[in-house]
């Protein structure tokens, strides 16, 4: 079994909704984020049957499922495996309702869109059965990586809206965790790897605490057979290719921030505009910024950013190069392009300090910014009840004077509404008078 940590909520969570007794749950989340080893620990130990994720045919798909059902709840005599086949979904859920009579059991469906590609009907057909299952202790669990399919399997209008117990959205580890996959000891270079990486388990477990973030990132991503070096394709699946959405997240990645730059350097007209950025924000591709303390539904003050750092690489280093880095050259592209590598880390670590000084403060926190400045003002600004109570700003940087750049924050403060601030803290790599980013492990 792969390596398994720090997923005790949802296993509890999974316990309630299948486990105590018969029910079902729905997991979502991106490919890499860990749903197969969640799910693997979850039938750990249990009468379960594991599908996984395939395209194919509803027949194939029906034999597969009919191989492993056979493994663990072989035929009684005379019953529907026992003299034929699984030859429709209404009978295989028909048949695994039946097996569930007397002892418990877990069906996992991994990568449920896949299967409903092949049959539209799935959903209204498990629906059908699942309303008139009667005393089976039958548990299904629906897993899927396309979120927003996923999501759409339980709304408002979808076949099984309110049947499942559970719907589990699972995400990345945060900052806080990343030292779990990584290893070693050195808080410092746990954080190197979440604000170059992000939080992908996959991707943390590459990472080698003893090298620096290029190293790293070359090791990953350079020459044939790189182990990442598809992977921002795999998770551009989600979007159809050449539409408006995947164009928008491009943009975003190479630095078109607001709402007015994606429209016009993509050429779309506004309300395509709207339509891609919303759906990026609902499948959790990209964060939409406000300045804190404003209504985000109202305001029309808004900031876009590609929210996994590591796709934000991809993006926006490794596709314009993506020739260089199969050729086995990406080390050069990294090196030359070390500066824009910076950037994105400094756009993580300013997230990690926001989410660190809204954790201390016990506040509301985000970045703040004057009307019309073209850049933040300030990268974190803590609000409780609607007072400010620190401040704070994040350079992924070494050699910082965090004198000057207090006095930077504090005065640009005093131009807006917030300027009574208790504290401004600096956090860089190293410097003068500041929080030494690595020390925020220390707290956490």
């Amino acid at each position: 079994m792969a390596n398994f940590v720090n997923r005790e909520r949802e296993l509890r969570a999974l316990e309630r909704a299948c486990g105590e007794r018969p029910g079902l749950a729905v997991v979502s989340g991106r490919r890499r984020v860990g749903k197969t080893v969640l799910l693997d620990r979850f039938a750990a130990d249990r009468r379960a049957v594991f599908l996984p994720g395939t395209r194919a045919p509803v027949a194939e798909a029906l034999r597969r499922l009919e191989d492993r059902v056979r493994t663990v709840a072989p035929p009684e005599r005379g019953d529907l495996l026992d003299l034929g086949h699984l030859e429709t979904w209404d009978a295989a859920f028909g048949y695994l309702l039946a097996r569930a009579r007397d002892q418990p059991l877990l069906v996992v469906l991994d990568e449920f869109p896949y299967l409903c590609e092949a049959d539209a009907a799935l959903p209204s057909t498990l629906q059908a059965r699942w309303d008139h299952r009667g005393d089976s202790q039958l548990s299904l669990v629906l897993a899927g990586s396309h979120v927003g399919l996923m999501e759409d399997l339980v709304a408002a209008d979808a076949p099984l809206f309110g049947r499942a117990d559970a719907h589990l959205r699972l995400a990345p580890f945060g900052w806080r965790e990343a030292g779990l996959l990584v290893g070693g000891d050195d808080p410092a270079a746990w954080l190197e790897a979440y604000v170059t990486v992000g939080g992908m388990p996959r991707y943390l477990s590459l990472w080698d605490p003893r090298m620096d973030a290029r190293t790293n990132l070359a090791d990953a991503l350079d020459g044939p057979g790189a182990p990442l070096g598809d992977e921002g394709t795999v998770v551009l699946q989600e979007l159809s290719p050449g539409s408006a959405a995947a164009r928008a997240l491009e943009l975003v990645a190479l630095g078109a921030d607001t709402f007015t730059a994606v429209r016009d350097r993509a050429g779309l007209a506004p309300a395509t505009t709207s339509e891609a950025l919303a759906t990026l924000e609902a499948l959790g591709l990209v964060d939409r910024l406000t300045p804190v303390g404003e209504d985000p539904r109202r305001t029309r003050r808004v900031r876009y950013t590609v929210r996994d750092p590591f796709l934000r690489v991809w993006l926006g280093l490794v596709q314009p190069h993506r020739e260089a880095f199969e050729l086995g050259r990406g080390t050069a592209v990294l090196s030359a392009m070390r500066e824009q590598l910076a950037a994105s880390q400094g756009m993580a670590l300013k997230a990690v300090v926001r989410d660190w000084l809204a954790a201390t403060e016990v506040a509301s926190c985000g970045p703040w910014w004057p009307a019309g400045e073209d850049r933040d003002s300030v990268d974190a600004l803590a609000l409780r009840g609607g007072a400010p109570v620190a401040a704070a700003a994040a350079v992924w940087a070494t050699g910082v004077d965090g004198e000057a750049l207090r006095r930077e924050v504090t005065a640009a403060l005093a131009a807006g509404p917030h300027r009574a601030v208790d504290r401004v803290h600096i956090v860089a790599r190293d410097g003068r008078s500041l929080t030494e980013a690595a020390a925020l492990y220390d707290a956490a």
